[in-house]
């Protein structure tokens, strides 16, 4: 039976391998280091690889070890023929021993119960060696069974046939167990932090719980001078400063020991993978919409002094759209004095502005592949819902889940934000993770926690940001 578990153990080995040949494709094609999301995947990859690498190794030494002892006990065995009856058998009903939970305990290393690990993997060896004398046995009453009834005597039969067994459960179903592939379980989706990722990133200094970046306020003039021996342009320069607050993103799940004790899975690992996903996207919701209070970061659509720009339309199209766009777009690049970098928008807004046709029923946006003629804008993303997934007059279009659809009036507006995303600052620290079994050890819980410390500072320059609202921008119905 090892080494049957070393082959499947090889198999899972091999597809591993595939696994982080995958993960490393995109960010070698692209020159790039890998992202969050990427480098968590890398590592837990990695992390079953070496557990297998261990466990193949141990199974391995463990065959040697039983093929010793065996060829040992053949030298030494009396010539006569000697079957043992009396003994009773390492597992039986009542008779103290899990054959499941000793191969638990033996595939994943761990476990007190019943003498621990190295008793389980003792009474496996023992039940292989025992099958090797009853299974030759079985398979010849089971022979003798068969050819009885074949001839019409059915006293060997200890059944009452009444219905054919089946795999309707009490007809013999019972006996086909569900197959659980946790390690391809389903992880809840979440949209990621496109806007995050977009901006500066920067590591967060420690010791403070603020950070203040000076600003000029009033600059100094020049100016051509009348004559000469004539007074010379003269203003006193001012200052000022900006400040992005540090703030606490956190979140836990308590769970009881036993399910982290007797589930074959690493059930911690899918608590704090989720834990960090869900804590990316808080991350983007924070730099999008964050109020500046109660703990909050300041989000962009929060900042003051922005580039408000006003889309009403009962009835919105794409062609309507393009005009406060293009206006959102020269507002930024007027009063910043530098062009803008980025427009986001919802993947809801995007495939709506997609499915636009014109008067002769084609699309207005195209692939960029199919080298198109006077395109209204291009399609450039992949394979997600999220990051660039358009160009329109050279600007990178970049959908963002994380964009409220629920603002204005009627409470279902959703917002275009223009931006030039180097002008904004994200300081986040390393992610802490905790596990705290003292605080519900009254209950056999253990709590597993992460938090980060993070400050973001969308307010360097107002002038650089660009928002379209207003009732043309309701969130598209069906999309």
């Amino acid at each position: 039976m090892s080494r049957e578990f070393i082959t499947a153990l090889q198999e899972r080995r091999a597809a591993l391998k595939t696994e982080l040949g995958e993960i490393l494709k995109a960010p070698t094609a692209e020159t790039r280091n890998l992202n969050d999301d990427e480098r968590s995947r890398f590592d837990a990859t990695e992390a079953e690889v070496r557990q297998i690498d261990a466990r193949i190794a141990e199974l391995d030494e463990q065959i040697q070890r039983d093929e010793q002892a065996a060829a040992t006990a053949k030298r030494y065995a009396p010539t006569a023929s000697v079957t043992v009856t009396s003994e009773p058998k390492t597992y039986q009903r009542g008779g103290g021993h899990s054959y499941f939970l000793d191969l638990m305990r033996a595939q994943i290393g761990q476990g007190d119960g019943d003498g621990g690990v190295n008793a389980a993997r003792e009474r496996l060896a023992r039940h292989r060696s025992e099958l090797d004398v009853e299974m030759p046995k079985r398979e010849r009453q089971r022979s003798a069974r068969a050819e009885q009834e074949l001839r019409g005597v059915d006293q060997a039969s200890t059944f009452e046939r009444r219905v054919n067994p089946n795999r309707t459960d009490g007809q013999g179903g019972y006996f086909v167990p569900p197959l659980w592939l946790i390690d391809e379980y389903i992880d809840l989706p979440r949209f990621g932090r496109t806007i995050a990722n977009s901006v500066r990133n920067m590591t967060l200094p420690a010791g403070t719980d603020s950070i203040n970046v000076p600003k000029v306020a009033t600059g100094t003039l020049t100016g051509v001078q009348t004559a000469d021996a004539a007074a010379v342009t003269s203003q006193d320069l001012t200052d000022t400063f900006v400040s992005a607050p540090v703030r606490t993103i956190a979140g836990q799940q308590d769970i009881a020991i036993q399910l982290l004790d007797q589930s074959p899975a690493s059930f911690d690992e899918i608590v704090f993978h989720d834990l960090h996903a869900d804590y990316n996207q808080k991350l983007d919701t924070q730099v999008i919409s964050g109020s500046g209070v109660s703990g909050q970061l300041k989000g962009i659509l929060n900042v003051s002094g922005i580039n408000a720009v006003t889309y009403t339309d009962a009835s919105p199209t794409l062609g309507k759209l393009y005009g406060p766009l293009m206006q959102a777009i020269s507002q930024s690049a007027r009063n910043r004095k530098m062009m803008p970098t980025a427009v986001f928008l919802t993947p809801a807004r995007w495939f709506w502005m997609a499915s636009q046709l014109d008067a002769q029923n084609r699309p207005l946006i195209l692939p960029d592949t199919s080298a198109p003629w006077n395109p209204l804008a291009l399609q450039t993303g992949g394979d997600t819902v999220e990051g660039p997934v358009g160009r329109i007059l050279n600007f990178p279009l970049l959908a963002d889940g994380n964009i409220p659809a629920n603002l204005g009036a009627g409470t279902n507006e959703e917002r275009i934000i223009v931006s030039r995303t180097s002008d904004m600052y994200l300081w986040e620290g390393a992610m802490r993770t905790r596990v705290l079994p003292e605080i519900l050890s009254g209950t056999l819980q253990v709590r597993l926690q992460i938090y980060n410390y993070a400050a973001f500072m969308p307010d360097r320059r107002p002038e650089q940001i660009s928002v379209i609202s207003n009732t043309g921008l309701i969130a598209p119905v069906g999309f």
